[in-house]
C-alpha cells in the first residue's frame, strides 16, 4: 500500500538527511537483517494513505501527503534500511485510533481495519520484515482535549492498550517476528496537550496505556516475537530538557504558530520539534526514526563478546602448542647430529634431564567475523604477552605453567560500536616426545573484563561485563624418517572451549539502554593433517629447529544460541534474539615456527599461524619469544 505520492521528492529529502546527520553513522548496523518494512498506525506513520482514501490533499503546513513539513519517520526508516519502495507496505492512516475508530472521519479506518487489510491480502510477514507501529495518541489526545477526567483516564488507557495488543496478536499470527512499537508514558511533551490545562489526565492515560501495552505484549515476547516498545514521551522530554543537543532551537512551541518559523525555509522549520502542536517537523521525525532503528539494532553486537573471549583463550592454548612444536627434538635419525641443544631444555633421548626453564613471549593476533543473521560482524586485533615456567623431568617429557595477558579490541561493522577486553589467562601444559610419536595437551582458563560501547542517538551507550573461558586442547602425531634430515607424518588434534559472559545493564540514554542476560558459547574443533619438520640445522652458526603444520579444521558445533535482552524501560518484554550458525564446517590452518639457540642458556622462538577458507572470516596470530635455561 506504499503510494507513489511524492516519491522523488521524498528520496531527495531522505538523501539529504543521510548526508547531513548522524543517521548515516548507524545505517550499516541498523540495516542488518531487515529486508522489508510494514507499517501500521496513525498520522505519524501515514505516507499518503489519507490522501488516497479521501481524494483530498492535506492542507498547509503539511506536505507530500504526510503530517509533516516534509518526510516522516517511515521515510527515515526506509532510508536507514536502504529499502526500495516495493519493500515498504504502509497501512497507516491519519486519525486512526487503536480500535475501529478514526478521529478524522468515521469512514476512515482504525488500527483494527488496517491489520484486517493486511490479513485479507493473504500476505505473510517473513523473518526479514520489520513491523513498525505508531498508535494510541489519537485515543488520548482527543479525549484529553475533550475533558478527560483523572477517573476516566485509566479505564481508557487499559481499553486502548487491549485494542492495540489484540491487533499485534493478529500480526504475530501472520508471521511478524520483529516489531518496533512507538508508545508513550506521557503526552505533555506535545505543545497542544501541555497548553490544554488537562495534561495531568492525558499523562495518566499515557502511563496506563504504556503499562497495559507492556503487560499485554509480554506473552508474545516470551514466546519469541521480538518487540521493541519505545517511550516517545520520554524521548520528547529529553529533547525539551536539552534541545540544542538534538539540533533544535525550540522544543516547546509549534512552528505553525510562530510566523518567523512557519514562513521560513524548511531548514529553519526543522529547528522546531513540533510542527503544529501534535505532529512533528521533519527534523523531529528524523530523531524518532533514529531512536527506532537504534533500539532494533541494539542486540546485534552482543554475540561478539563471547566470541572474543573464546578467541582469546583458544589462541592462548594454540600458541602454547606451537611453542611445544618449535622446541620439540626427536631422537636423532640416521645422519642427524646428536647432543643436547642448549636452552631448549629438551635433550635427545638418553641425555640427562634439563633444569628449570623460564620463558616469555609477545604476540599479536587479528582477524574478522562476518555478519550473520542478528549477529553483527566485526574486525578484531589482540596484542598479548605470556610468561611461563617449565621443566623436563625426563628425556622427551616436558610440563609447565603459563600466564597470559591479552587486550582484544573489536570494531563492529557499520559503526555498531566497539568492544575492549582485558583478558587474563592461566594454563598448564605437558608434552611427550618419543622416537617418532609425540603428544601435547593444554588446559587454559581465561578471565575476561569487557568494556562495551555502542552509538546512541546523541551520547554513546556503554557497559562493563565480566566473563570467563576454559579451553582444553590436545594434539598428537607420528613423524616418519622420510628422506635426509626431513621428517613427515600425520597429526591430529581436538580443542574444546566454553565461554560465559555475565549479565549486565548498559549506561546512557534511558530510552535505549538495555539489560543483557548472561550468555555462553561452546566450540569443538577437530583437526587432521600433516607436519613437516627439519632436523636441527645450523643457521648463521646457530642450531635451529623448524616445523610446518598444514591441517584441515572442522567445527562440530554451530555456535547457535539465543540472546536475551530487554530495554530497561520495558523489563516485562524480553527480546529473544536467535543467532544463526557460525563457522560450522571445514576450513584450513597453516602453522609454522622455528627456535634457535643463541647461547647454551638462551634461545629464541618465532611461531605463527593463519586459517584460510573459513566460513565467516579468518584469523591469524604470530608470537615471538625468549627462553632462559638456568
Amino acid at each position: 500500500m506504499q503510494t507513489g505520492f511524492g516519491r522523488l521528492r521524498r528520496a531527495r529529502i531522505v538523501a539529504a538527511w543521510l548526508a547531513g546527520t548522524a543517521l548515516a553513522g548507524i545505517q550499516g548496523a541498523a540495516a542488518q537483517g531487515v529486508t522489508g518494512l510494514t507499517v501500521f498506525g496513525d498520522s505519524y506513520a501515514d505516507t499518503g494513505n489519507i490522501v488516497r482514501l479521501t481524494g483530498r490533499p492535506l492542507p498547509a503546513p503539511y506536505l507530500n501527503g504526510r503530517y509533516s513539513n516534509g518526510a516522516n519517520f517511515v521515510d527515515g526508516l526506509q532510508a536507514i534500511y536502504g529499502l526500495s519502495d516495493g519493500a515498504v507496505a504502509n497501512y497507516a492512516v491519519g486519525g486512526a485510533q487503536t480500535g475501529t475508530s478514526n478521529v478524522s472521519s468515521p469512514l476512515l479506518p482504525g488500527l483494527t481495519q488496517e491489520v484486517a487489510a493486511l490479513l485479507a491480502s493473504g500476505q505473510r510477514l517473513g523473518p526479514g520484515n520489520l513491523v513498525a507501529i505508531n498508535i494510541g495518541g489519537n485515543d488520548g489526545i482527543g479525549a484529553a482535549l475533550s475533558g478527560l477526567t483523572s477517573a476516566q483516564a485509566p479505564f481508557l488507557g487499559r481499553s486502548s492498550a487491549a485494542n492495540a495488543v489484540g491487533s499485534v496478536g493478529q500480526l504475530v499470527g501472520a508471521g511478524a517476528s520483529t516489531i518496533v512499537f512507538n508508545g508513550f508514558t506521557t503526552l505533555n511533551g506535545l505543545p497542544r496537550v501541555a497548553g490544554s490545562g488537562n495534561a495531568a489526565a492525558a499523562d495518566l492515560f499515557a502511563r496506563t496505556y504504556f503499562d497495559g501495552l507492556q503487560a499485554g505484549l509480554a506473552p508474545y515476547a516470551a514466546a519469541g516475537t521480538r518487540i521493541f516498545l519505545l517511550d516517545n514521551g520520554q524521548i520528547f522530554q529529553r529533547i525539551i530538557a536539552d534541545p540544542g543537543r538534538y539540533g533544535f532551537v525550540n522544543a516547546t512551541a509549534a512552528c505553525a504558530l510562530v510566523p518567523s518559523c512557519i514562513g521560513a525555509p524548511k531548514a529553519v522549520q526543522n529547528t522546531y520539534l513540533s510542527l503544529d502542536g501534535v505532529h512533528l517537523t521533519e527534523g523531529g521525525y528524523l530523531v524518532l526514526s533514529r531512536y527506532m532503528a537504534n533500539a532494533v539494532a541494539a542486540p546485534n553486537g552482543i554475540a561478539a563478546q563471547a566470541e572474543l573471549g573464546q578467541i582469546g583463550t583458544t589462541s592462548f592454548a594454540g600458541a602454547l602448542l606451537q611453542r611445544l612444536d618449535a622446541y620439540r627434538l626427536f631422537a636423532p635419525a640416521p645422519g642427524e647430529a646428536t647432543g643436547a641443544l642448549g636452552a631448549t631444555g629438551v635433550a635427545p633421548l638418553g641425555a640427562p634431564a634439563s633444569p628449570l626453564i623460564v620463558w616469555g613471549q609477545g604476540g599479536y593476533a587479528g582477524g574478522s567475523r562476518a555478519t550473520r543473521g542478528f549477529a553483527t560482524g566485526y574486525d578484531y586485533d589482540s596484542p598479548s604477552g605470556t610468561i611461563g615456567i617449565e621443566a623436563t623431568p625426563a628425556p622427551g617429557v616436558r610440563f609447565g605453567f603459563a600466564f597470559n595477558y591479552a587486550n582484544p579490541h573489536a570494531s563492529l561493522r557499520g559503526g555498531g560500536g566497539t568492544i575492549d577486553v582485558d583478558s587474563y589467562g592461566f594454563a598448564a601444559y605437558g608434552s611427550f616426545t618419543g622416537t617418532n610419536l609425540f603428544a601435547d595437551a593444554v588446559l587454559a582458563y581465561g578471565r575476561h573484563d569487557y568494556a562495551v560501547t555502542r552509538p546512541g542517538v546523541i551520547d554513546p551507550l556503554s557497559a562493563a561485563a565480566g566473563g570467563d573461558s576454559v579451553a582444553v586442547a590436545a594434539k598428537a602425531g607420528y613423524l616418519f624418517d622420510t628422506f635426509g634430515p626431513v621428517r613427515l607424518g600425520p597429526i591430529v588434534g581436538l580443542t574444546y572451549a566454553t565461554t560465559r559472559v555475565g549479565a549486565y545493564t548498559e549506561r546512557g540514554d534511558p530510552v535505549l539502554t538495555q539489560s543483557v542476560g548472561a550468555t555462553g558459547l561452546e566450540s569443538l574443533v577437530g583437526r587432521a593433517g600433516m607436519q613437516l619438520r627439519a632436523a636441527p640445522f645450523s643457521l648463521v652458526g646457530l642450531p635451529v629447529r623448524a616445523f610446518v603444520n598444514v591441517t584441515a579444521e572442522h567445527e562440530f558445533l554451530d555456535g547457535g544460541r539465543t540472546l536475551v535482552t530487554s530495554l530497561t524501560s520495558t523489563p516485562l518484554l524480553p527480546i529473544l534474539t536467535p543467532l544463526g550458525r557460525g563457522a560450522r564446517g571445514t576450513y584450513g590452518l597453516v602453522e609454522a615456527g622455528l627456535s634457535a639457540d643463541v647461547t647454551p642458556g638462551v634461545s629464541l622462538t618465532l611461531t605463527g599461524g593463519t586459517t584460510f577458507a573459513r566460513t565467516g572470516g579468518d584469523g591469524y596470530a604470530v608470537n615471538g619469544g625468549l627462553t632462559l635455561r638456568f
